[in-house]
């Protein structure tokens, strides 16, 4: 799921580069957070949404910056860490050579995650349901012109790969 240095990292939902907001808008809407916290918990949304809005973090850096908005012990931000290590939410890295060093990045973009609970939604929708499912959602896009155009644009890109 992560990309390479070129890539949109630090995107937005509106496509806006995080690296060019003022660090105020930095960070997510209630609402947006309230859907992301819905698939990945509120504990995991907290952290991932705080290593994207500033960067990678050590466990303690982390630690302090979340007790900022709510009570977490030190353990519970590296026991959820762990985790999100586990799933690929999160990458560590140790610069200094010493487990002093070690640092925790986002490994994955919005954008990866949201299309992670999307193709695992729709996967399993047209599984169970086939055509009505891609149905569904055909008319979910069908009136918005933006979403539609890449809507196309995707499938026109998906099938020059297949060729």
């Amino acid at each position: 799921m992560h990309r390479g240095k070129g890539s949109r990292a630090l995107q937005a939902y509106d496509g806006v580069s995080y690296a060019r907001l003022p660090p105020y808008r930095r960070t997510m809407s209630s609402r947006r957070k309230a859907d992301l916290g819905k698939v990945l918990g509120t504990r995991q949304a907290s952290i991932v949404e705080y290593l994207w809005a500033h960067g990678p973090q050590s466990v303690s850096e982390l630690h302090r910056g979340l007790s900022e908005r709510e009570d977490l012990a030190y353990t519970t931000v590296f026991t959820e860490l762990t985790r999100m290590l586990k799933k690929g939410l999160v990458a560590k890295g140790n610069d200094g050579g010493s487990h002093l060093d070690v640092r925790y990045r986002a490994a994955v973009t919005r954008e990866d995650v949201v299309a992670r609970i999307v193709a695992q939604t729709l996967g399993g929708l047209i599984s169970a349901h086939g055509p009505a499912a891609v149905h569904g959602f055909v008319d979910a896009v069908a009136n918005d012109g933006a979403a539609l155009a890449e809507l196309r644009r995707l499938l026109h890109d998906r099938s020059r790969k297949r060729r």
